[in-house]
C-alpha cells in the first residue's frame, strides 16, 4: 500500500503542527512497515533535516500559499504518485482528489475563527485564512474516510458540531518525541541562561499573534508575582507581527527590563529552554491537544495552565491549573513554585512520568492502522 504524508506545515508552520508532521515522519522512518510512505513538501527534505530510508521517498512541490497547496499542489502530487490513501493535518482537504483521506484533527477550527474575529492580534491574513476554513472545514469533515483526534474533548466537540458518527471517528493522541528530556546538570542550565540573557531564573511561555497563546494574560500575571525582579519570562515562537503593539503593551505593565523575546528556535534549542526554565505557563485559551504542556512536563519542568477545554485531559492532575483569563491565580501559582522547592520537585517527577505515556510509535502505529482500514 502506498500512503502519501501531507507534511506541507514542517516548512509553514514554526508551532505545533509543523513538529507534529515532523515526528510522524521521523517515527516512520525508525520503523518497519510493508508499505511505502510519500511525503509531500515544498522544500527541500535535507534543507527541513528529514531523515533518508527505503521506504519513505519525498515528492518537493513548490507553492506560494497554503489554499494552492491544499486544493492544487498537494492533489496533483497525489494523483501523479497514486496514492492508496492520504493522512492529512489540515482542516481544508483538496476537493478535487478522489482516493481515501485520513484527517488527523488537533482542533475544531471554530473558536479559532471567534478569537481571529475579535482580537487585535490576529492579522488579516488568518482572518481570511479563517473565514475560507469556515467554508471547507464541513465539506472537509464528510470528505473524509477517517478522523483522528488527540483527545477525548476533541472528539466531542465534533461529534456535537458537526454530527460525525463514532465509527468514522478515533482518539489518536499525539507523542512527545524522546529529544525532550530532563537535564539535571546546573551547568547545562547555566550555559542555557547565559546564551538568551536571563542570568538567573526564568518563566517560559508560547507567544504568537494567535489570540489563543493568551500572552498578555501571561505577561500580566508574571508581573503581579511577588517575585524577585532579576526573575526573566522568556518569550518563545513567532511573537507579535505589529512589535509596536507588543512593546506597548509590556511598557503598560512594566516589564521593559523582564521580558526576552527569542523567537522562533529550532527543536534542540528549544529543549535547551524548556530545561533551563524554572516554569513553563500557558493560559491558553483554546487547545484541542497541548503538546507543550507535555513537552514541558518531559523536560521535568513544573507547568501552569489553563482549565479548560482539551488541556485539563492532558495535563492530568500534575499541573496546577487556573481559568485562562485568572490573572490572579496565575500569579500565585508563580509564587508558590518559585518559592517551594520541594513542591517543585514533586511537580517535575510526576510531569516526567505522566509525559512518558505518550509515545509517537503508539500514535504512528494507530494512524498507519487508520490508513489500513480505509482503504480496506
Amino acid at each position: 500500500m502506498r500512503i502519501g504524508i501531507d507534511a506541507i506545515h514542517i516548512s509553514r508552520n514554526l508551532k505545533g503542527i509543523g513538529r507534529v508532521e515532523r515526528s510522524i515522519v521521523e517515527t516512520l522512518a525508525e520503523a518497519s512497515y510493508s508499505h511505502e510512505f510519500i511525503v509531500f513538501l515544498d522544500k527541500d527534505p535535507s534543507e527541513l533535516g528529514l531523515p533518508k530510508c527505503d521506504h519513505i521517498a519525498y515528492s518537493v512541490n513548490k507553492s506560494n500559499s497554503l489554499v494552492e497547496w491544499e486544493q492544487i499542489r498537494l492533489n496533483r502530487a497525489a494523483r501523479k504518485h497514486k496514492i492508496d490513501c492520504l493522512l492529512t493535518l489540515s482542516d481544508r482537504v483538496p476537493l478535487l482528489y478522489s482516493g481515501q483521506i485520513v484527517l488527523y484533527l488537533f482542533e475544531t477550527p471554530d473558536r479559532r475563527r471567534e478569537l481571529s474575529l475579535t482580537h487585535k492580534t490576529a492579522r488579516f491574513y488568518q482572518r481570511a485564512s479563517d473565514n475560507l476554513t469556515r467554508i471547507l472545514f464541513p465539506i472537509s469533515i464528510k470528505r473524509a474516510s477517517l478522523i483522528a483526534v488527540p483527545s477525548i474533548f476533541t472528539s466531542t466537540e465534533i461529534q456535537n458540531k458537526y454530527g460525525v458518527l463514532d465509527q468514522k471517528l478515533m482518539v489518536v493522541p499525539a507523542g512527545v518525541s524522546r529529544k525532550f528530556c530532563p537535564a539535571n546538570a546546573s551547568a547545562h542550565k547555566e550555559r542555557v541562561r547565559k546564551r538568551y540573557g536571563a542570568t538567573g531564573r526564568y518563566v517560559l511561555h508560547f507567544a504568537s499573534d494567535d489570540p489563543r497563546d493568551n500572552t498578555e494574560t501571561a505577561l500580566r500575571a508574571f508581573a503581579l508575582a511577588n517575585i524577585a525582579k532579576d526573575i526573566k519570562i522568556i518569550l518563545i515562537g513567532s511573537g507579535y507581527h505589529d512589535q509596536d503593539y507588543f512593546a506597548e503593551i509590556v511598557a503598560k505593565i512594566g516589564l521593559n527590563d523582564r521580558v526576552i523575546s527569542v523567537g522562533h528556535v529550532e527543536d534542540s534549542d528549544l529543549v535547551d529552554l524548556y530545561q533551563a526554565a524554572d516554569i513553563y505557563m500557558d493560559p491558553s485559551l483554546y487547545e484541542g491537544f497541548g503538546l507543550q504542556v507535555l513537552e514541558a512536563m518531559s523536560c521535568g519542568i513544573p507547568v501552569l495552565c489553563s482549565n479548560t477545554t482539551s488541556l485539563p485531559e492532558i495535563a492530568g492532575n500534575v499541573a496546577l491549573t487556573y481559568k485562562p483569563n485568572d490573572i490572579r491565580g496565575f500569579a500565585d501559582g508563580i509564587e508558590y513554585l518559585m518559592f517551594n522547592t520541594s513542591q517543585m520537585h514533586l511537580m517535575r517527577d510526576a510531569g516526567i512520568l505522566h509525559a512518558s505515556k505518550y509515545s509517537w510509535n503508539k500514535t504512528v502505529e494507530q494512524l498507519v492502522s487508520l490508513c489500513e482500514h480505509a482503504i480496506g
